[in-house]
């Protein structure tokens, strides 16, 4: 992660914590035709990114992280996607924080707006 909200993190995701997921959305009438099987599709959206993260380390470089996350509807986040950056609007989902004392850990889903 390059930034969020234009803020450098204070830790990246760890080395198995970063993944970019991309998504195709398609109307409730694609499918199979009964008669042949041909495909039909009626996209609605394509190329919708999502980004499960999953930071770990000192506890306040983790809190400082979610601090950026929590209590926004909205961020815009710079992603390395592909081998070059990209940066898209997105909403987070599904945040599980987990203190151990001195260290903690943050995951979440970062979704494509």
């Amino acid at each position: 992660i390059q930034t969020i909200n234009g803020i450098q993190p204070a830790v990246q995701p760890i080395k198995d914590g970063y993944s970019v997921i991309v998504s195709d959305f398609y109307g409730e009438d694609s499918g199979r035709t009964a008669e042949t099987g041909t495909l039909i599709q009626h996209p609605i959206r394509l190329n919708v990114f999502k980004l499960s993260l999953k930071f770990k380390g000192i506890s306040a470089d983790i809190s400082a992280v979610d601090d950026m996350i929590s209590g926004h509807t909205t961020l815009t986040v710079s992603f390395l996607h592909k081998g070059v950056y990209a940066e898209r609007n997105f909403y987070p989902s599904d945040r599980n924080f987990t203190d151990n004392g001195e260290i903690s850990e943050l995951s979440v889903n970062l979704i494509e707006i």
